[in-house]
């Protein structure tokens, strides 16, 4: 079951996730205007966009129910091509 985690910030209550539902994934497309944020192309000439946690979930990186432009996000939305370039990186160091 993906139950959500509480986080206290500046005296408020967010919540997170460390599988992102479907329902959340819609919010992150949708708040970024169905476009990748790395190559800038649109959803319908690449696909569905992926959300990326920025700070992995070993570093209790979570995927947060807040805007997309708050301090605490942790997310950015990405095409399949530009997610495989970040999380080979991170598979591969340099």
């Amino acid at each position: 079951m993906n139950n959500p985690i509480k986080i206290k910030f500046n005296e408020r209550t967010y919540f997170g996730y460390k599988k992102s539902p479907k329902w959340l994934k819609e919010k992150y497309r949708k708040a970024v205007n169905y476009i990748c944020q790395d190559c800038k192309k649109n959803e319908s000439e690449i696909g569905m966009l992926e959300p990326h946690r920025i700070k992995r979930s070993c570093e209790n990186g979570l995927y947060l129910v807040v805007p997309m432009n708050h301090i605490l996000n942790n997310v950015k939305m990405l095409c399949k091509e530009c997610h495989k370039k970040y999380n080979y990186s991170r598979k591969n160091p340099i």
